[in-house]
């Protein structure tokens, strides 16, 4: 079934008319049939599960290894089974939460989606980042599962890209701020301040450029896209370009009208999202009994910037990066014998649990 058309304003039909002398503008797109099933096929899931599980197994192990002693068991028996359920409560909160602030943005376009429908696509967003380098598989296959439901590509790209601003550009503001207050190493801080630097200046300069020279990231992705057969680096450099070229449509969408209430309502849901979420290593660590009261905003920030670091990490999922990042930002507020059980509660709730649900909510998709 076609979308219906969306009914703009006759001077911003003009608008859009192409100029003959700038390149084709770039357009947003749902994977194919073809792609989805390429990406989803039996062989390239159980590689991918496979590579994801194996990372995650060995650092578990050598998390594991350096921290447990003869006190963790003795820890173990003192967990406070109110803060643990505490714990999945905040999944749930935070689930629902994300998929409410999906659906608000959903009412700027012409096809409105409900919190539960708004949260299966998120979770299909968390299984495939869990099976893909860099956690970029996701938004294929969710812009490919709304329009199965009739959601144009380009108002659905404008959806997730304003949810991920919403919450990525609070994360990236604070994180520099949460650094310079954590007290950490002074290596750790500045490999840490350096490489969210990089990522900032990054993405400026791809807003920059689509916000007020789109041809030239037009250009670009016509030079890269021009090669017979593009390698998969290649094929996910046009891709992004492509998405950055949407990047200015999204953005004016939520400027017209009304629709600026609802980024606002979204923005103030997002604030709501961070804390429930952020909020579940707080409640890890008060179930193994180790939080201190005084801790708490650390524990938040710890947190915030460990979300900032972890989002360009190339391996699957994050897998490795993240235990090791955990461990090592955790040892200032957790006991190192207890260290090794909240990393693994912390990932479980943080990203696993929410890989597991999208994997059966994505082969349910695929499966319709």
């Amino acid at each position: 079934m076609t979308a219906p058309q969306s009914a703009d304003p006759p001077g911003e039909r003009e608008a859009r008319t192409p100029d003959p002398q700038l390149p084709p503008p770039i357009e947003a797109r749902p994977a194919s049939e073809e792609e989805v099933r390429e990406r989803l096929r039996a062989r390239n899931i159980r590689r991918g599960v496979r590579v994801f599980v194996i990372i995650g197994v060995v650092a578990a192990a050598a998390v594991i290894a350096f921290t447990v002693s003869g006190e963790t068991l003795e820890g173990l028996g003192r967990l406070k089974p109110h803060w643990l359920a505490l714990t999945v409560l905040l999944w749930l909160v935070a689930t629902g939460v994300d998929g409410a602030r999906l659906a608000v943005l959903s009412r700027a376009g012409e096809h409105r989606i409900g919190i539960v429908r708004s949260a299966e696509i998120i979770l299909v967003g968390y299984f495939m980042a869990a099976i893909t380098p860099f956690q970029v598989g996701g938004l294929p296959l969710q812009l490919y599962s709304m329009s199965k439901w009739g959601i144009s590509p380009g108002k659905a790209s404008a959806m997730l890209l304003a949810r991920g601003i919403l919450f990525y550009g609070m994360v990236f503001a604070a994180a520099p701020f949460i650094a310079v207050h954590l007290g950490v190493s002074s290596v750790l801080l500045k490999v840490l301040a350096t490489y969210i630097a990089i990522i900032i200046a990054g993405g400026a300069v791809f807003v920059i450029l689509t916000l007020f020279f789109p041809q030239v990231v037009a250009c670009w992705r016509d030079r890269l896209a021009a090669k017979e057969k593009p390698g998969r680096v290649r094929r996910l450099l046009v891709r992004s370009l492509g998405e950055f070229g949407h990047f200015a449509d999204g953005l004016k969408l939520y400027f017209r009208g009304r629709n600026i209430w609802y980024l606002l309502v979204a923005a103030l849901l997002t604030v709501a999202y961070g804390l429930s979420y952020f909020g579940m290593t707080a409640a890890i660590l008060g179930g193994l009994g180790v939080l201190h009261s005084q801790d708490v905003l650390r524990v938040l920030g710890i947190n915030n910037l460990l979300v900032a670091v972890l989002l360009y990490i190339p391996t699957p999922g994050a897998g490795g990066v993240a235990e090791a990042g955990a461990a090592a930002l955790y040892a200032m507020l957790c006991p190192r014998y207890m260290l090794g059980v909240f990393v693994l509660l912390w990932r479980l709730f943080s990203f696993y649990i929410g890989a597991f649900v999208g994997g059966a909510v994505a082969l349910k998709h695929v499966a319709r």
